[in-house]
């Protein structure tokens, strides 16, 4: 009966350590795009994040070559 016990802590401890190799981390990427709802040149930051957070509903924004871009994730 020990013998059978002791075979499956074994077969525990390679299932655990296999799941641990197998879980991958991943990161969030943020992609950009003109805002859709942001009108006239774009010369503040806070203008802009504000436009992308509250009309276009997405992450936040910045300006961009006088142009307002929003942040989403991908």
């Amino acid at each position: 009966m020990e013998t059978k016990s002791l075979g499956f802590f074994f077969l525990f401890l390679i299932v655990l350590a296999a799941h641990e190799t197998m879980v991958q981390k991943t990161e969030a990427r943020i992609c950009q795009a003109p805002s859709g709802k942001y009108r006239g040149p774009c010369f503040k930051d806070s203008s802009c994040n504000s436009t992308c957070k509250k009309q276009d509903q997405l992450l936040g924004g910045v300006c961009q070559g006088f142009a307002c871009y929003c942040q989403r994730n991908r």
